[in-house]
């Protein structure tokens, strides 16, 4: 198991954070990184975007991705490849984190028509966050699949375990995890059968933006 890190904090800006990140992923404990400039792609390119992420893409099995949202299927398909090739072309990276996936079967052929789309443009891995388990479809169109986001306490109650019904991978991003708990979160994920997790002490709004603040939280054994 490694970690898949939603990275949505700049290489400047969380210039320790990013070292971290980095040092992280040249240990083998990272394999997927999402990068997140602006919400999405953003409108320009960003210098230190493209030197943090050519970085990464020297470190041999590390999947780079950048951060689209789909907007549960409202969102043209044109408007995602088209993003999605932005990242290619500004950032050197052809992974797609597509956000706010639905996880019901009445969208499954939209998604599959949109993952298609994409590996035609030359785009991959593709990784989709519906955040909870999905039609099993999506399992079967997707390469990496979160089947779980939210918060410790949810995690904790509910104790998700998967099931190798469909190709993908599957990854699990757990927020507001007490220090304490970080060890015995780790060991759930790694029970469960996850092949990705994330687990971190910071909480809503916005858990990813930073590395976790408990030393050593950011790894999953």
């Amino acid at each position: 198991m490694s970690d898949g890190v939603p990275a949505y904090f700049h290489p400047d800006r969380e210039a320790a954070d990013w070292a971290g990140l980095t040092a992280a992923a040249r240990a083998g404990a990272v394999g997927i990184v999402v990068v997140n400039p602006a919400s999405g792609v953003g409108t320009g390119t960003d210098p230190a975007y493209r030197r943090a992420c050519a970085d990464l893409a020297e470190i041999p099995g590390m999947v780079v991705a950048g951060y689209v949202d789909t907007a549960y299927g409202a969102r043209p398909a044109g408007e995602i490849v088209a993003e999605a090739r932005a990242y290619a072309q500004r950032y050197g990276i052809r992974g797609v984190f597509a956000d706010q996936v639905p996880s019901g079967r009445d969208h499954l052929a939209a998604y599959a028509a949109l993952a298609a789309d994409l590996r035609t443009a030359g785009l991959g891995p593709l990784l989709f966050n519906p955040g909870v388990r999905p039609d099993e479809g999506y399992l079967e169109i997707a390469d990496v699949v979160v089947t779980f986001e939210g918060s410790w306490e949810t995690y904790r109650a509910e104790r998700p375990v998967e099931r190798r019904t469909g190709r993908a991978r599957t990854w699990h991003l757990v927020h507001g995890t007490p220090a304490g708990m970080i060890e015995a979160t780790r060991s759930w994920m790694v029970h469960a059968g996850v092949d990705h997790g994330y687990v971190t002490d910071r909480r809503l709004p916005n858990p990813w933006d930073g590395m976790p603040r408990t030393t050593g939280s950011a790894v999953v054994a």
